[in-house]
Order: structure tokens, then sequence, then C-alpha cells
């Protein structure tokens, strides 16, 4: 199974998860702030293996998020 992210205009979504569901596929709509963290999880596991994301970075997104540290 694979998995496809598609960005859509607020004003076609109803279209596009009718059709989604008329075709039996499964839909889930994210949030701004749970595409951020999806980010934020990438970045610390390249982050991880790499050594190469700026520390500042991740500690900018954690503050945004409300995260101390």
């Amino acid at each position: 199974m694979k998995t496809v992210i598609v960005n859509i205009p607020e004003k076609e979504e109803t279209f596009f998860l009718s059709m989604l569901k008329k075709f039996r596929y499964k839909a889930q709509v994210l949030t701004e702030e749970e595409l951020e963290d999806e980010a934020l999880a990438k970045w610390i596991e390249k982050g991880m293996k790499s050594e190469d994301v700026p520390i500042e970075k991740v500690f900018g997104l954690l503050a945004k998020h409300g995260a101390k540290g």
C-alpha cells in the first residue's frame, strides 16, 4: 500500500473527500499543527542519523509548540 499526500484548496475539499469515499479510499485531513509535527519528526529523525540539522531549528519549532527545554 502507498500513501499519497495531496494539498487541495479548501473550497474543493468536499469534492475530493467525496470522490475518495466513492472509490473506497481511506482519507484523512491533517491540520497545520499535525503537518508541522510531522516535519519536526522528520528533521529529528534525519538529525539523529546525520547530525546535520541545526539545533536552533529544532528548538525554534519546539518553542513554537510551547515545549520547554
